[in-house]
């Protein structure tokens, strides 16, 4: 029986290349940094997964230091010893010390030991990690969605033309703060795309319900893709008034972090998307259950993150090519991050508003160990 042997975390700071703000916070400020933690996991014959975790501290409760300490002084300890293929059994270890409130309890740190232990099932089967999760192996590639964040009419403008130069199709923006301009910031971008270019609104938990409302007619008659979290998280009920009063399509986000969560959501009737976002649900294998019930429901998949790294990126496109789906995935790390110390081949994996995934074992991107010693926070 082949088991886990040990585990080692890595605390990092990315530089920021650009800011990052949305209707709850911000992921972070150009000339700064941003917070990931890299985990590998080693098996007993000395085969290895990475995983990763993006904290932000006002998109969710968990920040570099929980991550970090969660994971040394409570998960690691949890999973260690546990036979590899066991990912039902890795969960139920990591909820055994970090339970559930009322959603998930700590589900960033649980990704990234999650997301590195499917990467070393994959890599000891020597097949991507979309075959191990039920798909093929050919070559495929899933489409970008390029995130647009200002309320600026000329920033707003260039930030569309270098999108477009860059070969994005699809788009997504940043609103909840103030509707008029949040709907002339919609009108703006819809221009600029094809008819057939997928363009989604995401308010990160920002509208009250009249402005929810407001927003809600007039996307639909621009012509916006679907209205992602217009509310707190906890406000189901503001979800269940706004479904009865548009057309428009709506998705959840912060409000999905479990199955269990995702499950009542449709069982009302309130969205029309599944949005994956691998580490907001504790990992791929929570995620696999909600595209399962997605699919029970007929409901389709859209992918996101939160300027997650490139290794994020791929398992999260692994996931849903399994499943069929190859974009629009609004996975937008590279905008804002600059990890190339990490990932020197990156351009031939990510490029023209697309991510190749190849023929490469297991999530298909590892970072470099010499690059990670140069991001390292020794005090953590």
């Amino acid at each position: 029986m082949n088991c886990i042997r040990d585990i080692h975390v890595f605390p990092l700071r990315i530089p920021m290349i650009r800011g990052f703000s949305f209707a709850s916070g911000s992921a972070g400020e150009a000339g700064g940094w941003a917070p990931h933690v890299l985990v590998k996991i080693i098996d007993d014959e000395g085969c290895y997964g990475w995983g990763e975790a993006r904290p932000v501290a006002q998109w969710s409760y968990e920040t570099l230091e929980t991550v970090t300490s969660t994971l040394r002084r409570y998960l690691i300890p949890a999973v260690l010893g546990l036979e590899v293929h066991d990912r039902r059994g890795l969960h139920e270890r990591m909820n055994s010390c970090i339970g559930r409130g009322p959603s998930t309890g700590q589900p960033i740190a649980k990704a990234a030991v999650d997301v590195a232990l499917h990467d070393l099932i994959a890599r000891r089967l020597q097949i991507p990690l979309r075959t191990f999760l039920g798909g093929s192996s050919e070559k495929c590639s899933v489409d970008l969605s390029y995130t647009l964040a200002s309320t600026d009419h000329d920033e707003l403008e260039r930030d569309i033309e270098a999108g477009l130069e860059s070969g994005f199709v699809h788009a997504n923006f940043k609103c909840g703060v103030h509707a008029e301009k949040d709907i002339r910031t919609a009108e703006t971008i819809r221009t600029r795309l094809t008819d057939d270019s997928f363009l989604w609104a995401d308010a990160n938990q920002g509208y009250k319900l009249h402005q929810a409302r407001r927003c809600a007619s007039e996307f639909a008659s621009i012509g916006i893709s679907v209205l992602e979290q217009p509310f707190p998280a906890d406000q189901r009920g503001l979800m269940r008034a706004l479904r009865a009063s548009t057309r428009l399509p709506l998705a959840i986000d912060e409000s999905c972090v479990s199955v269990a969560d995702y499950f009542e959501y449709v069982s009302q009737s309130l969205v029309d998307y599944l949005v994956i976002k691998v580490t907001r649900s504790g990992g791929i294998w929570p995620s696999v259950g909600q595209i399962r019930v997605a699919e029970a429901a007929g409901i389709p998949l859209l992918v996101s993150g939160l300027a997650d790294g490139l290794l994020t990126k791929l398992a999260s496109c692994q996931t849903a090519a399994a499943f069929g789906f190859y974009g629009p995935a609004a996975l937008n790390g590279s905008q804002f991050i600059d990890e190339s110390i990490l990932y020197p081949d990156k351009p031939n994996i990510e490029n023209r508003g697309s991510v190749l995934l190849d023929e490469s074992v297991g999530i298909g991107v590892e970072p470099d160990e010499a690059g990670i010693r140069e991001l390292l926070m020794a005090d953590l």
